[in-house]
């Protein structure tokens, strides 16, 4: 009998934090004004995608979520060793996407950062910890150790034949670590700017909209937005886009009618520019995340 309310309070807390995970990848999407990416208004700089193809691709990778969690929370193994498994899960995930969408890559990043998050989440869950920000980063860090010079420093010109994720390749040109550098790390520009800016906000009084908005733009001043390299190059990156989210900043962003009107030209800007900062939606994502499991009270609370 203990066995089986131990098994429904488990499936419980799985649920609980898939829900917020899902929910949170929701409200990025939703967000609006985005420059450059898809949201309510517009497709952005997008032609093969809109709205409605994020909302099929969430649907179908939304389970492999659930499972990620369930991975952390049965994993007894080192914590290290965790990434192995979730990959495996990952990559059926990203089969799932491509079929809901038609092969067009809409989430594959976000399937790896917020998978990241799951398994950290699912990791402190099995130790009755709190799922505060600090706690699942540090998780996320030891679960990615090592894994830029695994995946990144192990490359070398003779790989340049070879088919090479927009990562790898700018790391090879340009020696950017991109997303799995910002993991390894534990997520610095989400813990750093992201999320005071989107606590701030909100403590401010903005709608939970436009909180996500300044933190957007904040996350574009500093982000080495792969995703943008990749479609222009990495001068533009540091004079158009982060430039202009500082500008943006500095005249108030989202609290000031200047700034509002800033953010719709940034947009129309990279749409005719056919820029889009993908890297930092996907860390407003996390943001939003991270921020709503920090509200969670710790199991067995």
């Amino acid at each position: 009998m203990n066995n089986n309310i131990y098994l429904h309070s488990f499936n419980g807390r799985v649920n609980k934090i898939g829900s917020i995970v899902l929910k949170s990848i929701l409200l990025e999407l939703s967000c609006t004004p985005k420059p450059g990416l898809v949201d309510r208004l517009n497709s952005g700089a997008n032609r093969d995608m809109d709205f409605n193809t994020f909302i099929q691709s969430t649907s179908a990778i939304a389970y492999g979520f659930y499972q990620i969690i369930g991975l952390g929370m049965d994993f007894s193994r080192e914590t290290g060793k965790l990434l192995t498994e979730l990959r495996k899960i990952g990559r059926i995930m990203e089969e799932k996407m491509f079929e809901a969408t038609g092969g067009i890559n809409t989430q594959k990043g976000l399937i790896f950062i917020e998978g990241l998050i799951c398994a950290s989440a699912g990791s402190l869950e099995r130790k009755k910890m709190n799922l505060s920000t600090e706690m699942i980063c540090q998780q996320i860090k030891i679960i990615c150790k090592g894994i830029v010079d695994r995946d990144l420093r192990s490359l070398n010109q003779n790989n340049r034949g070879k088919i090479l994720t927009n990562g790898e390749r700018l790391f090879l040109d340009e020696g950017i670590s991109g997303i799995r550098g910002e993991a390894e790390k534990g997520f610095p520009t989400v813990r750093k700017v992201g999320l005071p800016v989107l606590q701030k906000g909100l403590k401010k009084g903005l709608s939970l909209n436009d909180a996500c908005v300044q933190a957007l733009i904040s996350i574009m001043t500093i982000t080495q937005d792969t995703n943008v390299i990749s479609r222009s190059n990495l001068n533009f990156l540091k004079n158009k886009v982060q430039r202009k989210a500082k500008e943006i900043l500095e005249i108030g962003g989202i609290y000031t009618e200047a700034g509002r009107k800033a953010i719709h030209d940034l947009d129309k800007l990279f749409i005719e520019k056919g820029i889009n900062p993908g890297g930092s939606a996907d860390l407003l994502a996390a943001t939003i995340t991270l921020h709503y499991l920090s509200l969670l009270p710790t199991a067995g609370n």
